[in-house]
């Protein structure tokens, strides 16, 4: 969907704000659910609705089997844990805050340096590290859901994430001004 396209463009360059990222992101959570529902319920070869029946440009809210979300404090008290949060964890966290808006580990890869699978390897190891402390089993592929919300496109061959609100207010409440962002 090339709105949706858009749409993420309009939130990255209106975010100067962190107060208003929240806001844009439910804002971007609520088309979708809307043209999910229109095109699910109108779409036909000729739908005027500006969606295309181009799997590409689809994205779906990925389900996983994590249903706890921890508090502000919960994350606050982590963020501050430096067995859990690590310098390099810290970093991806600061940059996907700047960022503000659903983001790939290709995205990142392109904006700070570094390569997509260092992002894709430190989350995963953040999320191994979050999990035991807080005793959570079960999760396998889908650990980074405890710190993300993610979509994926239609063949589930490109997939981008977004800090869960929780996290992101938290992560403005301790300061990282010792963390470059660059």
């Amino acid at each position: 969907m090339k709105s949706l396209e858009k749409e993420i463009k309009n939130i990255l360059i209106n975010t100067k704000d962190g107060n208003k990222v929240i806001e844009y992101i439910e804002k971007l959570q609520n088309k979708i659910a809307h043209l999910e529902e229109h095109c699910e319920h109108h779409h036909h070869e000729n739908c005027e609705c500006g969606c295309h029946d181009e799997e590409e440009n689809e994205w779906q809210e990925i389900k996983t089997p994590y249903k706890n979300k921890l508090t502000v404090k919960d994350w606050e008290n982590l963020l501050n844990d430096e067995t859990i949060f690590n310098k390099d964890s810290l970093i991806i966290m600061k940059r996907m805050r700047h960022i503000a808006a659903p983001t790939s580990s290709a995205e990142l890869a392109d904006m700070f340096g570094f390569g997509a699978m260092y992002y894709k390897m430190e989350i995963n190891k953040l999320a191994k590290r979050i999990e035991q402390k807080l005793n959570i089993s079960d999760l396998k592929e889908y650990s980074w859901s405890i710190l993300f919300d993610g979509w994926e496109n239609s063949d589930s061959t490109e997939r981008i994430f977004a800090l869960n609100s929780e996290l992101y207010e938290a992560l403005g409440n301790i300061d990282l001004s010792n963390i470059a962002l660059r």
